[in-house]
């Protein structure tokens, strides 16, 4: 009977293996993936700080900023770091105030078999026109 017994229960462990090597895979996926978006936003967060400091960088204490050289700037500032024109928004909320937002995408490595190809990390950088 114990011969029985063990005969049946042969196997079981390399199914359990099995299954504990995909769950250990997939979790390391997710960390890479996840470290690629932490990076993605980080990007996007100093791009979007620095474009918006450019674009203030044009204005005048008399005149506050001037929207197309501003607009110009930031763009400009944000291309120099890898950032696409399409993936800037440039707005002007007051006279002496601009506002960019940056949006990063990266590929995916392995969350692209779970049907995300891409990631997308979104960042807002404000600057202010100070007047001294």
């Amino acid at each position: 009977m114990n011969d029985h017994v063990q005969r049946r229960d042969r196997g079981s462990a390399s199914v359990g293996l099995m299954l504990l090597v995909v769950i250990a895979i997939a979790g390391g996926g997710l960390i890479f993936d996840g470290s690629r978006y932490l990076t993605a936003e980080r990007h996007a967060s100093n791009t979007a700080e620095a474009a918006a400091r450019s674009a203030v960088e044009t204005g005048s204490p008399s005149e506050g900023l001037r929207e197309a050289e501003a607009r110009q700037a930031a763009i400009s500032r944000a291309e120099s770091a890898g950032v696409s024109a399409s993936d800037v928004a440039v707005s002007f909320p007051s006279r002496d105030t601009v506002v960019v937002t940056i949006t990063e995408r990266r590929p995916t490595t392995f969350i692209r078999f779970g049907g995300a190809s891409t990631i997308i990390a979104a960042a807002e950088g404000r600057a202010r026109l100070e007047y001294s």
